[in-house]
């Protein structure tokens, strides 16, 4: 099993410097422009967006991140959190954090994906497809890999009886093809709450897992003929792969070695808009308090990756319980299964296994400050299923990022948090329809160590308009009113639209005959007679009381006191 435990330290080491994995585009993915891609944090991010539809060609997002090795800036040593033993006489040794090594590592592609909103019905549709390469290695004891680092020639850890609880090793890549709806279920004067589904057809391509637990292991020295040695004991070892991956070496082949399944992805999000005073032209309209368009602040909540994707094991890989005291030739990996197979027992009803995918949990908030400045912070709980045999995740990470937002510009720094790389502070420009940025920068400015990397690049369908542009009359209503009702009124010569004048019944008494008829033109103010010209007001009069003339008593005549309003 030496040359088995080789192998796998080479491939461990291999993924830690030329892995990558994806975090869900940090920075961007927040962002009100962030259209489709902003589904993957929350499907109901795409609810209320204030662009009707938004295309992506193509985006990647690509990371790496481990808790063990690291390199310092220029690239001169290597560091191992370590408490003991000496690389190559070329490292700083620390005690070590973490009692156990991790290290993830993916890719994040995203294809071709629209989305577009209907406001009149205040729901949204999108569809996304995207390609997914995750690698998982957790639970290996720190001084385990620092002794293989070494070639087993640190001393120090001879004669010891060591343990690991779990130990396990896996990698997945699948294809996903989404389809999301959301709606806005409640809205008020002043608040909005929406609700968004995914549902995803998966599509898998490869995998391979190693789970074992309550590991004993032992390092002892032999003699100059056999070198120095590792005793593992285990009660159980889990592995498996996809029947495809045997073809390897006739050449890599793009091909399924899943079963078609299905996954889903949910969220809700809450916005609370402040009011605004708004003052239209019409005076029959007087003052409104619609909502403002950018919210005060905005929670979202959503889970991802509900589901698994079920993998058929090739005739010859099962579970086997391993006795170390034999010795198992390996070539490749397509005879490894047989020479496990001849050496130690194996579980014969073992066929098949489902890898989980990367389920996690995430709440979000957003906070508007002013001018587009915005704040939000994101926390994303995964779940690691550390008692599982086949699975992977995700990174638990909290990060805060602010951001200048604009239709065409932008510009966002996220800092975040996680137990692989600590804290990291990176930056992404937004500039049109291109999108590119890292999650870290801090290696490249400081002197912090490199344990990880990380990158994305999007590229959208620019979001032009080529409507022809129609001329409109100035407004001071925030509505968008109909252009007939902004057109000026045309007037005709001679005509008035003023109300005619109340007249008390002293006037129409001394009021003369008019010397012709006329016929009565409609909306024409009457001509007053030569003889008494009265002043032509617009207000109305009303009859405030009545009493009866007390300079002429007996006659009872009734006379009318007019005020003007």
């Amino acid at each position: 099993m030496k040359n088995l435990f080789s192998i796998f330290i080479f491939n461990f080491s291999f993924l830690i410097f030329n892995s990558a994995s994806a975090q869900h585009y940090l920075g961007i993915a927040n962002s009100a422009f962030a259209g489709v891609n902003g589904i993957d944090v929350n499907p109901a991010s795409i609810v209320g967006s204030p662009r009707k539809w938004d295309v992506t060609i193509i985006g990647i997002n690509a990371e790496v991140a481990n808790n063990f090795l690291g390199i310092t800036k220029g690239g001169r040593k290597i560091l191992m959190s370590s408490n003991t033993g000496d690389f190559d006489n070329n490292t700083d040794l620390k005690t070590t954090r973490a009692k156990t090594i991790s290290v993830f590592a993916g890719v994040n592609l995203m294809l071709p994906s629209f989305m577009f909103i209907r406001s009149k019905h205040k729901d949204a549709f999108a569809f996304t497809c995207r390609s997914r390469i995750y690698a998982n290695i957790d639970g290996i004891p720190a001084e385990l890999g620092t002794y293989a680092m070494n070639n087993g020639e640190d001393s120090t850890f001879f004669q010891q009886d060591r343990s690991a609880k779990y130990i396990s090793a896996q990698a997945m890549v699948w294809n996903e093809y989404g389809i999301t709806y959301g709606k806005t279920i409640r809205e008020s004067s002043n608040e909005r709450l929406n609700v968004a589904g995914r549902l995803k057809y998966l599509q898998g391509f490869y995998s391979a897992y190693l789970f074992t637990k309550e590991v004993n292991y032992k390092y002892f020295h032999n003699d100059s003929t056999s070198g120095d040695s590792i005793s593992l004991e285990s009660s159980l070892v889990h592995w498996g792969y996809s029947p495809n991956l045997s073809n390897t070496s006739q050449g890599f082949k793009l091909s399924t070695g899943g079963k078609p399944a299905f996954a889903l992805d949910a969220g809700a999000t809450y916005e609370f808009h402040p009011l605004t005073t708004v003052h239209t032209r019409l005076k029959s309209e007087g003052k409104t308090s619609p909502m403002q368009h950018e919210y005060k602040y905005k929670l979202g909540f959503s889970i991802q990756d509900l589901g698994w994707i079920k993998f058929r094991k090739p005739d010859n890989v099962r579970d086997f319980q391993p006795d170390f005291n034999k010795t198992v030739n390996i070539s490749n990996i397509a005879s490894l299964g047989d020479s496990i197979k001849a050496a130690y027992e194996i579980k014969e009803n073992d066929k098949k296994y489902r890898m989980q995918l990367p389920t996690l949990i995430s709440a979000q908030g957003d906070y508007y400050a002013g001018r587009n400045i915005y704040v939000n912070s994101t926390f994303n709980y995964a779940f690691q299923f550390k008692r599982w045999e086949s699975k992977i995740h995700e990174v638990t990470c909290f990060s805060i990022t602010p951001r200048w937002d604009w239709k065409w510009l932008g510009v966002y720094f996220p800092v975040s948090y996680n137990k692989y790389t600590a804290v990291r502070a990176g930056a992404t420009v937004r500039i049109g329809p291109l999108i590119a940025g890292t999650a870290d920068l801090l290696p490249l400015i400081t002197k912090k160590n490199l344990r990880g990397a990380d990158f994305h690049f999007m590229l959208k369908v620019p979001h032009l308009h080529f409507g022809k542009h129609t001329k409109r009359t100035k407004s001071n209503s925030k509505f968008e009113v109909n252009e007939e009702k902004n057109k000026p009124v045309k007037r005709k010569k001679g005509k008035t639209y003023m109300p005619k004048k109340d007249e008390s019944p002293v006037e129409k008494e001394h009021k003369q005959p008019k010397p012709e008829k006329r016929k009565k033109k409609e909306h024409t103010a009457p001509e007053a007679p030569n003889e008494k010209k009265v002043r032509k007001h617009i207000f109305p009069r009303f009859h405030l009381f009545k009493k009866k003339n007390k300079h002429k008593p007996g006659e009872g005549e009734e006379h009318t006191i007019y005020f003007k309003l």
